[in-house]
Parts: structure tokens; C-alpha cells; sequence
């Protein structure tokens, strides 16, 4: 039988107070970070089972815990919120969470003598001033595995004062934005002593308007339209008393209860326009609090969101390179997808002298022919595939991509054997990989040191941030979408195939990397061993005069874009 959503709840915050309490022991730091890892887990899953009862916490304060434990269970709850709003992966959320978790974690003394208006020690400036710091070293005695969350804590307390300055400070992370975000948000709405907290409504209208940030005005966005109107817990004013509203159910109706009757709460659904005032209140009625989330007439009952994503992965393994198709066939297959067919107009432009779009789909297959069709296809569905894999960085890994593939399309432009769209499937691929199954390790940075692997070439995977990246898994899933597709089998052996046996075939993506490592990190020379590569390639592919293909390459105005 499942747990109550009350005891559920409870135990949770309880877990969140133990968890920073950890901190005053030393012998227990090894543990606190799996019980982040844990704790982030545990809010992501209720959040998304029962968003009204974590929501309520950003109104429900609870003396029973100290201020500082209110704050982390804030900034948690807004920190789940946020990525629910965006609709990243799980791996994504609970990394964000663990983070708003962390931050706080060797401050609580500090936090509870601001809520108390009492003046900092000079020790206590220190550490406060330290605190991601300490937080960061604390993480790291529990392994290589925290390295991911003390790269958000690095460079936290610049973001957040980036986000309230009024000059615009460009902020290139959205991960550690979010959780600037967050943490400004949780602060200005938990209620302290002097009773100088607000409302989360009035919190996010303030930062709305102070942030120039523009990454930070579309997560509030986000944020208030996922949460609605009205905040779980909140006060209203109906039938002449005041209520607690709860929830608002499928049909609209809002969830109250009163509480004249101090012994049994009455219960109301009502169709109405209330103002609540959402302002945090002390609530230490354990029925308000957890037990009244226990009912049926606040349980949520989650719509299931279309997986774009899953339609169209579904869509790309239906179609066959090797596949000789109707107009009919392909009709049927892409009837439910009519933005492929829009932008597969968009996409044969190239294909004709006039570089005019296609009226339709029959009218693009006859620009394109039936035997380039599947490809062109499966490249446009790709490129969507990519458009609707939600991440901070989607926008950053989506014009990398574009990149690489004008890098390819124009070393094959002089290739008439080979079509460009076969080639650069793999790629797309690759990429989707790496926002799915990488999302937590993805950076801005191009990870090539300027000393160079002697026996393989950098991966590909190293010019989006990851390191490193499971072989096994990559294989598995580009050879799955792409199982007729012979560029696969090649790309994935390029990356693990030792420099003295690597084929043309091979060589081709190599060349394609070397000539990225030469736009996106310039200031590393090319190795004699990469230069005799580069310019055989040039020659195989029908460059002969190099100077030819640099100034094509010029032409592209490619940048290593931050």
C-alpha cells in the first residue's frame, strides 16, 4: 500500500533538517553527498506526483523547523518548480535540486542569526562569504561524483548578484542561473522575524523587472504559468471568513477549507474568483500542513504530456535509407507530423536554382527525388528532435551542431558519391545523445588539451563540454536510430579506433573535428600528425588547392560562440 502523501511530506522535510545538521559532524561528510543525491530524488518524485503539497510550503512556514531548514525546503520546492516548468530530464532536476540542497548547507547558524537580526561575527562574515566553498569541499570528500554540483556552487554568488545588478552582466549557464534564481526567490519569501518576506507572486514580479537577464525573464515566465494563479496554503477570503485554498481541480473549481470549527475542518469546492494573499504565514496545524493533502479532492492527477521527443525518434527508425518510397508511403508515415512536413518544404531549398520552399510534401519530393527523400527526412526530424529536447544549454548544443554540420556539408561539397544528408545524420545523433544521456556534464567549454592524445583523436563529444561519455550506450542507441546508415559505424569507430589504423571512411570525421578544433579553439596549432591528415582528406575530397577551402570556410563565418 502507498504511503500517505502526509507522512510522505513529513519525512522529507525531517530529512531535510537531518541533512543539514549532518554538516556539525565531520565524521559524517562522506554521506551528505548521496543523501543530496537522495533528498533531490525524493522532492523531484513528490513534486511530480503531488505539486500541491510542496507547492504549499511556499506558504506554509513551519515552526517546527528552524529557518533555515523553511529556506532549503523554499528554494528545493522553487528549484523542482523551475525544471518541472522547463520539463528537463530527471538526471537535470535532481542535480538543480541537490545544488539548492547544498548551497546552504555550512550556513545554517548564519541563516537563522539573519532571520533573528543578529549582527555577524567576523567569523560568521567568513564563512558566510566562504560558504560555496566550504560547501564544495564538503561535497568532494564524497568523490569524483559531486564534481558536477561544486561546478554550479563555483559560480553561484556572482549569478545571483548578476541578476539583481543594473548593468547587464552576460550569465552564460542556465543551469546555475536557475539556481541563482531559486535561491533570490526562497530568500525574499521566507518569512523571518521582522516580517520584511513577501509573497511569491510579488518576489517574482520584483526580480521580473530588476534582472536584465534574459534567460532568467523566460524562467519566470515558465514559473508563473505553471504554477497558476492562485499558491496552495494561501489565504482567501470567502463567505465572509477567511479559507485556506488548496488546489483547483480538473473543472476549474477551487479546493478551500475553513477552520472556524477548530476541531473539524469543512471542506468547500467553489467556482469563483478569489484573491489570496500568498505572503508565507506560521502554520503549526499539522492537519493544514500535511494531513489535508492526503485527500482525494487535492490529488493530482497528471496529464500526460505528448512526447514529442518519443513520436519523433519513433518516426526516424520507420524510415529506411535503403527504402525505395511512394509519395503515398511517405504521406502515411509523416501525416501526423505536419511540422516535418513544413520544414522539410524549408529544407529542399537548396535542391533548387531558385532556393524557393516547396508548396507541400509532394511538391518537395519532386525537387528532391525519392531516392534523396529518406535522408533529407530523417535529417529535418533531427533537427526538431533537437529543437524539442529540453536543457539550459539546448540553444548552445543546437548551434554547435549546425556548426559541425556546415563543416561536413561543405568538405563533402565537392564529393558526388556521397550524399551530404547521409553523412551528417550521425551527427544529429550524436548530438541528441548527448542532451539526453549527458545533460548533467554539458558545458560551454571545448575540452581539447593542448597536449595531445598520441593514440586517439579528441571525441567529438569534447567540443559540447563532456569529457567522457559510456561507448557502450553511444553505440547502442546511434546504431539503433541508424542502423542502415554506414557513416554510423564509421563515426563511432573514428572515435575509438587507434590513429595508425583509422581508414578513409575514418578519416573523414577526423578531418571534420580537426577543422572544428580549428575554428572553436583556435589557440591551439594543429599537430604535424593532424595537419598531413587535414590536408590528405582536403585532396580525397576534391579539394586540391587548400587555400580554396579556407576561404570557403571563412565564407561560413563560423565562431567559437559562447
Amino acid at each position: 500500500m502507498d504511503e500517505a502523501v502526509s507522512t510522505t511530506l513529513e519525512q522529507l522535510l525531517n530529512n531535510t533538517q537531518l541533512f543539514l545538521s549532518y554538516y556539525n559532524n565531520k565524521q559524517k561528510w562522506t554521506a551528505l553527498y548521496p543523501m543530496a543525491s537522495k533528498l533531490a530524488e525524493q522532492y523531484r518524485v513528490l513534486y511530480s506526483e503531488q505539486p500541491f503539497a510542496l507547492q504549499a510550503r511556499l506558504t506554509l512556514y513551519n515552526p517546527n523547523y528552524s529557518y533555515a531548514t523553511n529556506l532549503v525546503v523554499s528554494q528545493s520546492v522553487i528549484t523542482a518548480a523551475l525544471c518541472k516548468s522547463q520539463h528537463y530530464n530527471n538526471a537535470l532536476s535532481e542535480l538543480y535540486i541537490a545544488a539548492s540542497l547544498i548551497e546552504h548547507l555550512c550556513v545554517g547558524a548564519q541563516l537563522n542569526k539573519l532571520c533573528e537580526q543578529t549582527p555577524f561575527q567576523d567569523s560568521d562574515k567568513n564563512i558566510w562569504k566562504m560558504r560555496h566553498q566550504l560547501a564544495a569541499k564538503v561535497m568532494l570528500s564524497s568523490g569524483d561524483s559531486a564534481k558536477p554540483v561544486t561546478q554550479l556552487l563555483a559560480k553561484l554568488s556572482k549569478y545571483k548578484q548578476a541578476l539583481v545588478s543594473a548593468p547587464k552582466i552576460m550569465l552564460y549557464d542556465g543551469g546555475i542561473t536557475l539556481i541563482a534564481l531559486a535561491n533570490i526567490i526562497s530568500m525574499n519569501i521566507t518569512s523571518n522575524t521582522a516580517n520584511k518576506h513577501m509573497s511569491l507572486f510579488k518576489a517574482l514580479t520584483d526580480l521580473y523587472i530588476r534582472t536584465p537577464n534574459l534567460f532568467a525573464l523566460q524562467l519566470i515566465k515558465s514559473l508563473i504559468a505553471h504554477l497558476g494563479p492562485l499558491l496552495p496554503g494561501s489565504r482567501v477570503f470567502y463567505a465572509e471568513q477567511t479559507m485556506i485554498y488548496l488546489a483547483t481541480d480538473a473543472q476549474q473549481r477551487h479546493v478551500l477549507i475553513s477552520t472556524e470549527n477548530a476541531s473539524k475542518l469543512a471542506w468547500y469546492r467553489v467556482k469563483a474568483t478569489l484573491n489570496d494573499s500568498p505572503k508565507q504565514w506560521h502554520c503549526t496545524d499539522k492537519k493544514i500542513s500535511f494531513k489535508v493533502f492526503n485527500s482525494e479532492h487535492v490529488k493530482f492527477k497528471s496529464t500526460i504530456d505528448v512526447d514529442k521527443a518519443h513520436s519523433l525518434l519513433e518516426l526516424i527508425s520507420n524510415i529506411k535509407l535503403e527504402h525505395e518510397y511512394s509519395y503515398k508511403g511517405l504521406s502515411r508515415l509523416l501525416a501526423a507530423h505536419p511540422h516535418v512536413i513544413a520544414n522539410l518544404c524549408e529544407a529542399v531549398k537548396p535542391y533548387n536554382k531558385e532556393h524557393q520552399a516547396a508548396r507541400d510534401l509532394k511538391h518537395s519530393l519532386s525537387m528532391v527525388g525519392y531516392y534523396n527523400a529518406p535522408a533529407i527526412i530523417q535529417r529535418v526530424v533531427f533537427e526538431e528532435l533537437v529543437n524539442v529536447t529540453p536543457h539550459p544549454l539546448q540553444v548552445y548544443v543546437a548551434n554547435r551542431l549546425n556548426g559541425f554540420v556546415k563543416i561536413m556539408a561543405l568538405l563533402m561539397s565537392k564529393n558526388n558519391h556521397d550524399q551530404f544528408e547521409h553523412i551528417t545524420l550521425p551527427l544529429y545523433a550524436y548530438a541528441h545523445f548527448l542532451l539526453t544521456q549527458c545533460s548533467t556534464q554539458l558545458s560551454r567549454k571545448t575540452l581539447i588539451d593542448d597536449t595531445p592524445n598520441k593514440t586517439l583523436s579528441a571525441p567529438i563529444c569534447s567540443f559540447f563540454g563532456v569529457n567522457s561519455i559510456n561507448s557502450e550506450q553511444l553505440t547502442q542507441q546511434l546504431t539503433h536510430l541508424l542502423s542502415d546508415n554506414p557513416w554510423t559505424a564509421a563515426l563511432l569507430e573514428a572515435e575509438q579506433t587507434p590513429k595508425k589504423h583509422l581508414t578513409d571512411s575514418h578519416k573523414v570525421w577526423i578531418t571534420l573535428k580537426i577543422v572544428a578544433q580549428n575554428v572553436f579553439k583556435p589557440e591551439i596549432s594543429l599537430t604535424p600528425w593532424q595537419q598531413q591528415t587535414l590536408n590528405e582528406q582536403l585532396k580525397i575530397l576534391n579539394w586540391h588547392n587548400p587555400a580554396d577551402f579556407y576561404q570557403n570556410l571563412e565564407s561560413l563565418e563560423l565562431f567559437d560562440s559562447i
